[in-house]
């Protein structure tokens, strides 16, 4: 349950420290009457009288100094805090190893951060490890690793960083050539590319309804450029992430075959585990991918 802290406690420090309400406002940059409509303010809202004033002296009142010699502890507390984070960012340093999806997004979004990041913490190492294989954070010993599509349920700890449109895409000069398509049931009886993703799971847009492709690729491929360079040499139909065909798409170097239908989007996701202690330098590489990632989608 989170306080209601009042305002004026800076203020009603500074008359404690100085003396004076002249002092106090000198300190603080303000007139002595605004200084003294402060500390009023304060006390009505807390309902007790803190300072004894009179034209010669000033004291603190018995709840006045309780309040007082608390509210300087926390001050002090404050600070230290805040010391301690500016240090802790300005001192982190070691290894951390990596293992991400690759392609456009490894090497084109993902890696552009973390040089930033590397730039901005000089001590810092990266290991980045872009294999296929769907690594097991635990025993392979990586402190994050960043996936791509659905998530098995496991004890690990899921940030997700962005998501992306799946387009569904072929070259006009393969259409031409092949039986019209009119919905995703008609994909099996023609030439598909994929990569990873074994089902491809369709929409429509207008019914909502849905149906889910299992898919049998003539080429087979994790690695996205392979796949598209197959797609624009009429050698198929392909499931792209938008990032890897917006261009493409644009100037009609490929088109997508089933317009009323969409594809599942994908996200991508940073994972960590539960059970290990997070090192400092980890946890501040996690924030900082995730408002990476944030300031990219706003």
């Amino acid at each position: 349950m989170s306080a209601n802290f009042p305002e004026g406690i800076p203020e009603f420090l500074a008359v404690v420290e100085t003396q004076s309400f002249s002092k106090a406002a000198e300190q603080r940059n303000l007139s002595r009457a605004r200084i003294s409509q402060i500390i009023s303010r304060l006390e009505k809202h807390m309902g007790v009288q803190l300072l004894y004033r009179s034209t010669r002296s000033l004291s603190l009142s018995p709840a006045g100094e309780t309040f007082y010699q608390l509210s300087k502890l926390g001050i002090d507390q404050l600070e230290h805090a805040v010391q301690a984070a500016q240090h802790a960012h300005s001192s982190i340093s070691g290894q951390i190893r990596i293992n991400s999806v690759g392609g456009l997004f490894g090497e084109a979004i993902l890696a552009p951060i973390l040089i930033r990041f590397m730039a901005e913490n000089p001590q810092i190492e990266i290991d980045l490890s872009f294999s296929s294989t769907r690594e097991d954070l635990i025993e392979a010993q990586y402190d994050l690793v960043v996936r791509m599509g659905s998530l098995a349920n496991s004890n690990l700890i899921g940030r997700k960083l962005t998501r992306y449109t799946n387009h569904l895409v072929a070259s006009p000069d393969y259409l031409k050539s092949m039986p019209a398509l009119n919905s995703p049931k008609d994909l099996l009886e023609h030439t598909l590319i994929n990569g990873s993703v074994k089902r491809w799971l369709f929409t429509h847009t207008t019914t909502q309804e849905k149906y889910e492709l299992p898919v049998q690729g003539k080429l087979t491929c994790s690695n996205g450029h392979v796949a598209k360079l197959a797609t624009l040499n009429s050698a198929g139909i392909s499931r792209q992430p938008a990032y890897y065909v917006e261009k493409e798409m644009a100037s009609g170097l490929l088109v997508n075959p089933l317009p009323n239908w969409q594809l599942s989007s994908s996200d991508v996701t940073l994972l960590y585990p539960k059970s290990r202690n997070i090192s400092l330098r980890v946890t501040a590489l996690v924030h900082y991918l995730v408002e990476a990632f944030n300031m990219n989608t706003n």
